[in-house]
């Protein structure tokens, strides 16, 4: 299952009476799933089965289908039951359906363990922001309540289905949410480095340096699990290949999830965790030390955040004028602030976050791992709390937990940029002050600046771990 959560044992120090709770907004990694390197894995080394039959849940599907002699609905769901069809070994091979197994997984998709770890999750948010707290209604009958997005990958959607399903069982009373996806050249919930160019540069910068720290450094862990390499040695360069540090902890991690056996000499621990280490200093530290990557990698949805927080929920986009010429019309939308925004996404857009605040720890990203921002407003008619240096009280605050933890932003650490009793809660200004720091101003032409420069020197050695 992913991480254990905190926040099932509510604490009440955490949400003091005279802080009102107006928002929350929390960004997850999806589920368990199977394997995405498979095909550049020596499998048969790896000892691994060929088939793995974990995705049961997958098989019985609902799809769209138009009828237009069915009025005045021309579109019904149409059930439908899927089978993974494979081939046998023998010659000629025969075409042979499912092995005789049920719920077989193709590479990368959500697991039945993925799916419940989603739900959990879920029920778990429902447990602190419906039953504790009463911040969310019962009973889910408000869309513009509540904000649903995912990537265009298919097990982020149905992680986001499981989790709003474990915070909203569905009844009768309930209505079916709408879940948002972005055009690609739109998106905001991962960094898109393979369209913009500027961000793709400075990552094999990064990636280059940190290469050249590491990959001497993976000589003993190399040695120890040569039993799954196709070559000498393992990398966490750009042509990592078949042995690249993060594709074999990537697969590993989710062999480990479903209890499949792993080869032996996976038992040395020490390996293992320097590989990770290794893979998630290599991935993020680039966003962590670059002004430029801060920007380009998730200073969008950073920026999205605080304007869903504060202006409400402005539909719109980068390509706004376009599309409204194309529709002939204003495709300017407005929706009211939601109390909750959900967004389904990836562990590179966790790593990427955490790099940016300057919170990343040098530890792999589990499943279902989450960032959560909450946005208080204070109701007192007085000064209990007090803040430091004698200052007027702020009215706002954002607090950011991590796996349901609270985290001490950088940012946020100067003490008239927080309050004097919890270095935690950060002063809205302090938080508008940071996201205006990594939120670009127009990404787009961010994009194709500076095109052929190198990176600060010194960013460049810290990476290098000079």
């Amino acid at each position: 299952m992913g991480p254990p959560i905190a926040y099932p044992d509510y604490i009440e120090s955490e949400y003091p009476a005279n802080l009102a709770l107006k928002q929350v907004q929390i960004i997850f990694r999806h589920g368990e799933r199977t394997a995405v390197h498979r095909s550049t894995q020596q499998w048969e080394k790896w000892n691994f089965p060929i088939f793995w039959p974990l995705c049961d849940s997958s098989r019985f599907s609902l799809t769209g289908i138009v009828n237009p002699a069915a009025k005045p609905h021309p579109v019904s769901a149409f059930p439908y039951e899927r089978e993974i069809e494979t081939l046998t070994d023998e010659t000629p091979s025969p075409l042979f359906t499912n092995a005789g197994k049920d719920g077989l997984c193709l590479e990368g998709q959500l697991t039945d363990k993925g799916r419940l770890s989603g739900y959990r999750l879920g029920e778990q948010l429902r447990a602190l922001y419906i039953d504790r707290l009463g911040f969310l209604p019962k009973t889910f009958t408000d869309q513009s309540e509540v904000y649903l997005r995912t990537t265009s990958i298919v097990r982020s959607r149905e992680t986001l289905q499981q989790v709003f399903a474990g915070l909203y069982p569905f009844s009768s009373a309930s209505q079916p949410p709408k879940i948002l996806e972005r055009l690609p050249f739109e998106e905001d919930l991962y960094p898109t480095s393979h369209i913009c160019p500027r961000l793709r540069e400075l990552r094999s910068q990064f990636v280059d340096a940190a290469a050249s720290k590491w990959d001497p450094q993976l000589e003993s862990p190399a040695h120890k699990l040569k039993t799954i390499l196709s070559g000498d040695g393992i990398t966490v360069g750009k042509a990592a290949g078949k042995d690249g540090a993060w594709a074999i902890v990537d697969t590993y991690a989710s062999a480990l999830a479903h209890n499949i056996k792993t080869p032996a000499c996976f038992a040395d621990k020490e390996a293992v965790n320097l590989l990770a280490r290794a893979s998630i200093d290599t991935e993020f530290v680039g966003y962590e030390q670059n002004s430029e990557m801060k920007k380009l990698g998730m200073g969008k949805f950073f920026y999205e955040v605080l304007k869903r927080m504060t202006i409400g929920d402005v539909v719109r986009g980068q390509n706004d004028a376009e599309i409204a010429k194309m529709l002939k019309k204003d495709s300017i939308k407005y929706r009211k602030t939601p109390k909750l925004a959900l967004y389904a996404a990836h562990d590179s857009s966790i790593g990427a976050i955490l790099a940016t605040m300057g919170v990343l720890e040098r530890k792999w990203i589990n499943f279902t791992t989450h960032i959560i921002f909450e946005h208080f407003e204070d109701v007192s008619s007085s000064e209990k709390q007090g803040w430091s240096l004698g200052r007027k009280q702020p009215e706002q605050y954002v607090r950011v937990k991590y796996n349901g933890k609270p985290v001490s932003l950088p940012a946020c650490a100067a003490e008239d940029k927080h309050m004097l009793q919890d270095a935690t809660m950060c002063s809205m200004a302090a938080f508008k002050e940071f996201v205006k720091s990594v939120a670009p101003v127009d990404y787009s032409a961010e994009c194709a600046a500076n095109i052929g420069v190198a990176a600060p020197a010194a960013e460049i050695a810290f990476a290098k771990g000079e």
